[in-house]
């Protein structure tokens, strides 16, 4: 009889007759050649050939056949994934067997996978026999050894062949992924290469239109000269250590082009810390390097956790090379970029295999979450080593990373090497600022009777709540040009924000924002003053950036360091991290502050020695021994970024309600209620809530479904602010994020 991998369906959802159907054989050869090819850069491509012929081999089975013919429902019995990790754990090759058995339920843990394929429910062994014996037939010999990597031996580095298996399981799940979809769509992906040598021309020319006269822009010259001369530098670990405004975003950009041009790397990924500064990256990028938008710059991030209808079929392009990161320059967060090297599941791990042989470039490294450093740290070393991925770590303020105790996966002094040329030297003449050091309390009043005679400043605080009653006095002293900022408001609203800022800005008019942390790092803006609360010590140095950050005042920038009376601190690395700034401060000079890049070193060491850099419950095992022991699921459930459940709710902003009520009131397309479209143009008026301030909204009744049976809601307008964004009890919601 004929076996079949996929049935066909029409636009409609009509079936096909079994003559459109995916013939079981040819559908294994193609996920095998398409796993060899991913693999092959990697050191494994039998493994992972071996893998995509044996991934579907309980499709041999009556019972699947059957249940794809109609005739019968989905059970135990059709399960067909099990198959194929049996014979592989029979035969002794872990990674196929791990990466077989979950390309569809995501990897096992270790006695999970032996209770599956061994355990009575399936009885899997001892049913192998007429599914060999019919791949046989069709397919040829199933051979009877198999090699891996030396690097994924378990008695050298247990967490090595974890990682080996992650890699084996991406190149599996994407080329299951990318045969299924062409069959379904019947057509292959086309996606853009990287050539870095255009693309490094077209950077040199988007440069060439802006003004390069002043000591400003010489600077920011010679970091970018560096970055071009560094990039011959062999493969591995870089530092980048630029003050704010020195040009980092185009002068890292061209050491990785240049790095990939010379070392034939595949694409280049930039990871930033922040949704606020993503959007403005990628844009800036696109401008200079797709202006054509070719699909040369992708960015992939989400601010919305909605299910779209299973019905949608066609996705752009765009769209789909995010999903695997097939594109020359992907633009994602670090909280994409670090969940899915610790992910099960097949949707987020089938990019994997793309991140060998690039360039990442980590922008505001600082902010690399301390309670996952430790296991991440290893998994760079690991991407470096045997995978040939470079990494770039810039920032103004480094943290180093040293080897430590607390951080045994950290670097020696010799391992990262800096870019830029004499940093100390480069921080001294980029140093547009004054530091001024309060050690006296100050309270919210005082601060405002300050502001009265200043009318351009920035005031950045610790809390959404401080921000709130700042914001309020300031209203209350009838001051103009009075603006407020925080994540309690939705990407829109921050823009427009920030947009009448640069307004009042440059057309000298009164100018008094308050905000909190989201105005820090990469938020393109310069005040004459900032006044930042007592905090962490990089946040102190990331705030000052927004002073003076073109260098036009005649003389320096003016960065006042208070201490509010209301001292309320978010909790963790925050609290520790501001205890440690205050300590520093009282014995440190502001010429240190703002010309010894060094600092931050010790500074950064003494915060990884006083909190977890491996998981927070240390009731728990800790991440790195849970992948030693190879529990994918349980590093999985840990290694989470955010470690507070959040929800994302749409706002009742003007624009917002219009695209709301236009999808509630439409006829479904093709049967769908909810397309991606839909999702893209929601996701800037969305904000993310604290699972219990989501459950007390939706307790008050000021949360709507966007859609009956779509998790998406709609936040009622008495709980959105025009100026201060969602609140909840007459105040925005506390950070859930320092």
């Amino acid at each position: 009889m004929p076996y079949y991998a996929h049935t066909a369906e029409t636009k409609t959802g009509e079936r096909l007759s079994r003559e459109h159907w995916q013939p079981l054989a040819e559908h294994l050869r193609n996920v095998a050649e398409r796993a060899g090819q991913f693999a092959a850069p990697l050191g494994f491509a039998d493994a992972a050939e071996l893998a995509g012929l044996l991934h579907d081999l309980g499709k041999y089975r009556e019972p699947f056949q059957e249940y794809l013919a109609g005739k019968r429902s989905e059970s135990v019995a059709t399960h067909h994934a099990v198959y194929g990790a049996a014979l592989a754990f029979e035969r002794k090759w872990p990674g196929p067997a791990f990466a077989i058995a979950g390309h569809h339920a995501g990897l096992h843990d270790r006695n999970a996978l032996q209770e599956l394929v061994c355990g009575k429910k399936y009885d899997a062994t001892n049913r192998l026999i007429s599914p060999v014996q019919r791949f046989e037939a069709e397919l040829g010999t199933i051979p009877d050894a198999l090699s891996e990597p030396e690097f994924a031996n378990p008695s050298e580095d247990t967490a090595g062949t974890e990682f080996y298996v992650r890699m084996l399981f991406s190149c599996l799940v994407d080329a299951d992924f990318l045969d299924t979809e062409q069959f379904n769509i019947r057509r292959e992906r086309r996606s853009a290469k990287l050539d870095a040598s255009l693309l490094l021309e077209r950077l040199q020319a988007h440069r060439g239109k802006f003004d390069s006269s002043g000591e400003l822009n010489r600077l920011r010259n010679r970091v970018f000269a560096d970055c071009l001369a560094q990039a011959a530098e062999p493969a591995g670990f870089f530092s980048l250590t630029v003050p704010t405004g020195g040009g980092k975003t185009l002068s890292s950009m061209a050491f990785a082009l240049e790095h990939a041009r010379r070392h034939g790397k595949q694409r280049v990924i930039v990871v930033i810390p922040y949704l606020s500064i993503i959007e403005q990256n990628a844009a800036t990028y696109r401008k200079a390097l797709d202006p054509e938008d070719d699909g040369i710059v992708i960015e992939h991030h989400s601010a919305v956790a909605a299910k779209v209808d299973e019905k949608e079929q066609a996705r752009p392009p765009e769209e789909l090379a995010a999903e695997n990161w097939d594109a020359p320059i992907i633009v994602t967060t670090s909280v994409q970029f670090i969940e899915s090297l610790f992910a099960n599941r097949a949707s987020k791990c089938r990019k994997l295999h793309n991140i060998a042989d690039s360039v990442v470039l980590l922008d505001e490294v600082q902010t690399l979450p301390s309670h996952l450093l430790n296991p991440l740290l290893h998994v760079l070393r690991d991407l470096g080593k045997h995978y040939r991925t470079s990494f770039v770590f810039a920032t103004a303020t480094q943290p180093a990373f040293r080897r430590s105790a607390s951080l045994p996966h950290g670097f020696e002094a010799h391992e990262v090497r800096e870019i830029a040329s004499q940093p100390t030297e480069l921080f001294q003449k980029l140093g547009r600022i004054a530091y001024e050091i309060r050690s006296a309390e100050s309270d919210w009043s005082e601060l405002t009777e300050e502001w009265a005679n200043a009318p351009q400043v920035l005031g950045v605080v610790n809390t959404r709540k401080q921000a709130s009653e700042w914001w309020g006095l300031l209203r209350e002293q009838k001051l103009k040009g009075v603006l407020h900022l925080s994540s309690a408001m939705c990407a829109e609203h921050r823009t427009k924000v920030l947009a009448e800022a640069h307004r009042r800005l440059e057309s000298d008019q009164p100018c008094r924002l308050v905000a909190t942390q989201v105005v820090e790092a990469g938020v393109d803006i310069d005040f004459p003053l900032v006044y930042r609360a007592l905090g962490p010590l990089d946040s102190i140095v990331q705030a000052a950036g927004r002073c003076n950050r073109e260098g036009r005042l005649p003389g320096k920038g003016r960065v006042v360091v208070f201490r509010p009376t209301d001292a309320k601190l978010p909790g963790g690395v925050y609290r520790v991290a501001t205890d440690i700034a205050a300590r520093l401060l009282d014995r440190l000079s502001t010429e240190d502050l703002s010309g010894e890049p060094e600092l931050f070193g010790r500074y950064f060491g003494e915060i990884f020695e006083d909190v977890p850099t491996d998981h927070q419950r240390r009731w728990e095992c800790s991440i790195q021994e849970d992948r030693e022991q190879l529990r994918f699921r349980e590093v999985a459930r840990k290694a989470k970024v955010i470690t507070d459940d959040t929800q994302a709710v749409i706002v009742p902003m003007d624009e917002a309600l219009k695209k709301v009520d236009a999808i509630r009131k439409r006829d479904p397309v093709d049967g769908l209620r909810l397309t991606r479209e839909d999702l893209r143009a929601l996701q800037r008026f969305t904000v993310n809530l604290r699972w219990h301030d989501f459950r007390k909204l939706d307790t008050m009744e000021l949360l709507r479904p966007l859609l009956p049976g779509i998790e998406l809601r709609v936040l009622h307008k008495a709980a959105y602010h025009e100026h201060l964004g969602v609140v909840i009890d007459q105040r925005p919601t506390e950070d859930f994020l320092p």
